[in-house]
């Protein structure tokens, strides 16, 4: 203990001692899956991020790194735990090029902060303002004209996620269905890598790329391959329009029927998203109307040129009533996005319902979502398992949140029973089974990963390469890595 001291000493005297946090209810904040780390750097530029890897990978101490915390639930329980690098202190819009559709920002920028500052370009915003809770004068957001632009990511916890966790989990919500994923926004990346080297790949434009794309590798890898620093993204033009129309039904197999539809038409929506009863009644937003006593609703979002969303809102409405709607209801502009933040929040406002709450990322090819989905469904029914269920149903992706004790009472054991057949069931049918978050005494019984395929021996390859020590969140990654 006495070295690891004079060692944070050290590091003290290089970035700062304002930077090195030791006691123990900074520690506690910082646990990973109950365990307490040694210390937590809060550095503020990748130069000292570099010093601090420098010094881990030379005293072969493991690092995890953090951003808000909201991605945290994600992995496995981690090997081994000296030091967290937080992101919380590099928190700076390096770049704002709204002519030329840009943004390069730190890591530990929020996602809200973004689209609240992309807000003072103009005079609209995509996010509900009076919902960031902003105070200064200068945002504002109105319909008084169709300028602006937006970061077109629709993450969970879009009030809190940082932008690092974001692209590091590669997390996305129900508008990626016309947006895509983070790395599809992503034009570059700077980043420190496990030998404390200060990377840069890419740049400010489309094609600036030759050979390997190095900083795709980053997306979605989960702070096991180093420590992002700054990200630039491409970003788009505010949608003319933005409507939302919710339909509810009777029974899953009819809203299946009614995506269905919609998908093999040549309309667009942003999104098309399933929710039953109890994720429904867990949107506490004040625009909620009720669309009928259906045990099911389907909102599809519509984001483009006023024409196009008007002519989707009719098409769907239509659609919706030959299927058997027993209700419907519509949200413009303000509700629109209102309605949308809520459905973001919804993980969050979900996992206070239930007692050690699980959270399961269902995918399987779109085709077979009324058969992989619908199992599910009867299986937790007849369980008597509580849950939340949403679809992302033009995207082939399922988020489900129980309760850890589900049945079985504390030990888990009907838990990890039921999750272990709805992991096999989507196998089965050619897909998977994530487990997005758990307590962390269930996690060593459950496969966080699900079953991993082929692409595990190129990722075991690239982190032997990129961290052959292994002190970047050793143990949490898929396979152990």
């Amino acid at each position: 203990m006495a070295e690891f001291m004079e060692r944070l000493e050290r590091l003290s005297e290089t970035i700062g001692s304002d930077r090195v946090e030791t006691r123990e209810a900074v520690l506690d904040t910082y646990a990973v899956d109950d365990l307490r780390p040694r210390a937590v750097i809060f550095p503020r530029n990748a130069r000292e991020v570099s010093d601090v890897v420098r010094m881990a990978n030379r005293e072969n101490l493991s690092i995890v790194p953090s951003g808000s915390g909201t991605k945290m639930g994600m992995g496995n329980v981690p090997s081994r735990l000296d030091l967290v690098i937080s992101s919380s202190r590099m928190d700076h819009m390096l770049d704002v090029d709204t002519a030329n559709l840009t943004i390069t920002v730190e890591a530990g920028v929020r996602f809200r902060d973004i689209q609240a500052r992309l807000a003072t370009e103009d005079d609209r915003c995509y996010l509900p303002l009076e919902d960031l809770r902003q105070s200064r004068d200068e945002l504002i957001c109105s319909d008084r004209s169709n300028r602006g632009c937006f970061l077109p990511m629709d993450p969970p916890f879009s009030e809190t996620a940082t932008i690092g966790g974001i692209v590091a989990a590669n997390s996305s919500g129900p508008r990626r269905l016309l947006y895509r994923f983070p790395r599809d926004l992503l034009l570059g990346v700077r980043f420190v890598a496990p030998n404390g080297d200060i990377v840069g790949t890419g740049g400010k434009t489309v094609k600036n790329v030759s050979g390997y794309d190095i900083s795709k590798l980053m997306v979605g890898s989960c702070g096991s391959l180093g420590f992002i620093c700054e990200m630039t993204f491409k970003l788009l033009p505010l949608p003319g329009r933005m409507e939302t129309v919710v339909l509810s039904f009777k029974s899953f197999k009819d809203v299946c029927a009614l995506t269905e539809s919609v998908l093999n038409t040549p309309l667009v929506p942003a999104a098309i998203e399933i929710m039953n009863n109890t994720a429904w009644e867990k949107l506490s937003c004040r625009d909620r109307q009720d669309v009928g006593l259906g045990a099911y609703r389907v909102a599809a979002a519509m984001e483009a040129f006023e024409p196009a969303v008007g002519r989707m809102r009719r098409e769907v409405l239509d659609m919706g009533k030959g299927l058997g709607a027993v209700g419907d209801a519509c949200f413009r502009e303000d509700e629109h996005r209102r309605f949308w933040w809520v459905v973001s929040h919804l993980q969050a406002s979900a996992t206070h319902r239930f007692n050690r709450p699980v959270t399961l990322q269902l995918t399987y090819p779109i085709s077979l979502m009324e058969d992989v989905v619908g199992s599910a469904e009867r299986s937790l029914s007849e369980r008597g398992v509580d849950h939340t269920l949403l679809v992302h149903a033009g995207t082939g992706a399922c988020v489900i949140i129980l309760s850890g004790d589900s049945v079985g009472g504390r030990g888990g054991g009907a838990a990890v029973s039921l999750i272990r057949d709805l992991l096999a069931r989507c196998r089965e049918n050619g897909g998977n089974l994530i487990i997005q978050s758990a307590p962390s005494d269930l996690k060593p019984k459950l496969r966080m990963w699900g079953e991993p395929g082929l692409d595990l021996l190129v990722m075991e390859r690239i982190k032997r390469e990129l961290d052959p020590s292994g002190i970047f969140s050793p143990g949490r990654f898929v396979g152990g890595l």
